[in-house]
């Protein structure tokens, strides 16, 4: 939706959580010229136009236009860019901190922060590794201090207070109850998981229903993409739901659930273009290769690391640009953008040493690339 001058100006205001008054008080006017020029009933005097949009964190030129390169949009795009790289989120949080206390009812920004804040969580810095306590008893690291989690559920409690776009709303209801789940405040979780509907009665199934000729195609693509993305999500969270004293066989299970999920969505694609599902299979693959490769059976664990690793290539050329390719039938219809190519670097995947020796060794390796 296009916003005209006036709406503008208040949406900056209000980001900034600056009072008509203190706008006037700061640009010596007086409110009502403020509301006029919020109501569309009057505009700034040019002598105005640079400090109001200094005031607002714009440049003049993005004053006058909506989807403007306001200060809050280079936060988020530079978030944007290191929460693609799940490993990298804590170097985000200081950066989105700042725009916090800055832009308090900024929704994006809080939303990324308590993003940022809930990953920084699951993949401290030393995650795997082994501690030692007090009374020598020995412990493997699976996340980081849980103050994280509550500062995260604070930043998007803020932005689902702020969100006025659906799909933004949603997202942050999606995430929130995440969090509140990995908190243990699992009734305000539950509060919100059944506050929305039913995956029979979500958009993306009934547009399908509504549209008719190619636009029904469309939406069928769209529907079947949402329901793709859903299925991997849903055999990766039963990975939380191994009990810790499980044994190898009941492991191995789930890895094999994993590659089946994984190579079922695959079939979808078949030049292997997937768009956003490049993401959700890298991690469908990189469950049974770190298992497998913990169990010393590394031919196994090749099975799955070199999948992982060249859907982890295609997503960063993908991903970071936001440009999604998708192929086959019905999913060429769906986006034409072509990705924008960028170098892939290994993230720091947790394997044993044996295994990282094994892979240097292994002709098809992709660190010999």
């Amino acid at each position: 939706m296009m916003l005209n001058m006036g709406e503008r100006i208040r949406e900056l205001r209000r980001e900034r959580a600056l009072t008509q008054d203190e706008v006037a008080r700061r640009l010596n006017i007086s409110a009502q010229a403020v509301s006029k020029w919020e109501n569309a009933a009057s505009y700034p005097d040019l002598e105005l136009i640079p400090p109001l949009a200094e005031l607002l964190g714009i440049s003049i030129d993005a004053l006058f236009r909506d989807g403007s390169d306001s200060e809050a949009d280079r936060v988020c795009r530079g978030a944007d860019e290191l929460l693609s790289e799940p490993a990298r989120a804590k170097e985000s949080l200081h950066a989105l901190r700042e725009a916090a206390m800055r832009f308090p009812f900024h929704a994006g920004i809080l939303r990324r922060l308590g993003a940022a804040l809930y990953l920084a969580y699951l993949l401290p810095e030393n995650v795997g590794s082994v501690v030692t306590d007090e009374n020598g008893t020995e412990t493997v690291v699976t996340h980081g201090d849980p103050a994280l989690l509550s500062e995260a559920a604070a930043a998007f409690e803020r932005a689902l207070g702020s969100a006025k776009n659906p799909d933004e709303r949603d997202l942050i209801v999606k995430k929130l109850t995440e969090t509140y789940g990995a908190a243990g405040k699992h009734e305000k979780a539950m509060s919100l998981a059944e506050g929305q509907s039913r995956l029979a009665f979500s958009r993306e199934i009934m547009v399908a229903d509504a549209e008719q000729g190619e636009k029904k195609d469309e939406a069928a693509a769209e529907a079947l993409l949402s329901l793709l993305v859903q299925t991997a999500a849903a055999v990766l969270k039963c990975i939380g739901c191994i009990r810790p004293d499980a044994d190898d066989a009941e492991r191995i299970v789930h890895a094999e659930r994993c590659v089946s999920t994984a190579k079922f969505i695959e079939s979808f694609f078949p030049d292997g273009r997937c768009g956003r599902l490049h993401f959700f299979i890298a991690q469908l693959y990189y469950y049974p290769a770190a298992l497998y490769s913990a169990l010393g059976e590394f031919d196994k664990a090749d099975e799955s690391y070199f999948p992982m690793v060249r859907h982890e290539k295609a997503n960063r050329a993908y991903g970071e640009s936001g440009a999604y390719r998708y192929t086959g039938t019905l999913f060429e219809k769906v986006t034409d953008d072509e990705p924008k190519y960028v170098k892939y670097e290994p993230s720091g995947q947790f394997f044993t040493e044996e295994y990282k020796a094994h892979l240097k060794e292994t002709p098809a390796s992709p660190e010999g690339e």
